[in-house]
């Protein structure tokens, strides 16, 4: 059943896309296309990154109770695996937006009609097919419903209903996002919270080399540190519990700011699509809001 609307949509998106490349797309669209691809392909970034949370907690949880022993929940496990495939799968959907904008670009170009229809399908397997977030009540009804809006306007070649066909989609990514964004802050700041708990606990059992902290004073000589076991002293055990705490609640501010900047974003976006949907044109050049929040946090958690 859910293959066979999967089939349709993909049917109606190619249908649409056929008749959309033969028009030249204005000046706005491209820009809109142009930011539609930045944004969509950091925000497939974000979820990456968040997933790859995910599956690290996850080994967290096993790690916990190899060395504190604490009960392992299997249902604990299984619902950071459930949290991990939704979170891929919107990391998907967002990439397969930013291929189908990135497309957009291009339309004059001799492969434009095969770019854009493989694009087009890509984004309408993703949307069908996006999992609700565990214990979220939100979204994925309203992204299926925007991938179907996507095709109302198939046999149109006026580049303001192109735009119009667009419009509910982007708002959809941009309400899940805003909706769930409670949710995300959540695994960033429990996946932080598990890891400062376990690296307390081996640092009170001397079980933590304190050599990173003292490579500033010995990195210029080329020299490397070593604390015989057992004689950690009080000075080294007192700033490895500062940088434990101090940095986890740095890595938790800078994901709480580059979720906000994501959010703002999307908001941005939207309301520019909807600007050119409705106006017929959108004036505005650039990112309203700088994405390198974004990135840095993205690129530390992927690295």
């Amino acid at each position: 059943m859910r293959l066979g609307k999967s089939i349709r949509m993909m049917a109606l998106l190619l249908a649409f896309l056929a008749t959309a490349v033969s028009c030249k797309t204005s000046d706005d669209a491209q820009a809109l296309a142009s930011q539609m691809t930045a944004t969509a392909s950091s925000l497939s970034d974000y979820y990456a990154a968040l997933a790859h949370l995910a599956e690290e907690h996850a080994k967290l949880e096993r790690l916990q109770q190899a060395t504190m022993g604490v009960p392992l929940d299997p249902q604990d496990i299984a619902q950071l695996q459930d949290v991990q495939n939704a979170l891929q799968k919107r990391a998907d959907a967002a990439q397969a937006l930013a291929d189908l904008a990135t497309a957009f670009t291009g339309l004059s170009g001799s492969s434009a009609p095969a770019d854009v229809s493989n694009s087009a399908a890509n984004l309408g397997v993703a949307l069908s097919s996006l999992p609700q977030l565990p214990a979220v009540p939100t979204a994925p009804a309203l992204m299926q419903s925007a991938g179907k809006i996507l095709t109302q306007f198939a046999q149109e070649h006026d580049e303001r209903k192109m735009a119009k066909s667009m419009d509910p989609t982007i708002a959809a990514f941009s309400q899940m996002f805003s909706q769930e964004k409670p949710a995300y802050d959540s695994i960033d700041r429990t996946y932080i919270g598990v890891a400062q708990t376990i690296a307390l606990d081996l640092l009170q059992k001397n079980q933590v080399d304190p050599g990173s902290l003292m490579e500033p004073a010995l990195k210029p000589f080329d020299l490397a540190s070593r604390v015989p076991a057992g004689q950690l002293s009080q000075g080294l055990t007192d700033y490895a519990h500062e940088q434990i705490t101090s940095q986890g609640a740095a890595d938790i501010a800078a994901h709480a700011q580059a979720s906000a900047t994501m959010d703002n974003t999307l908001k941005e976006l939207s309301k520019r699509t909807h600007q050119l949907a409705t106006d017929g044109k959108m004036p505005e050049r650039g990112l309203a809001v700088a994405l390198s929040d974004v990135e840095l946090w993205t690129k530390r958690i992927l690295k």
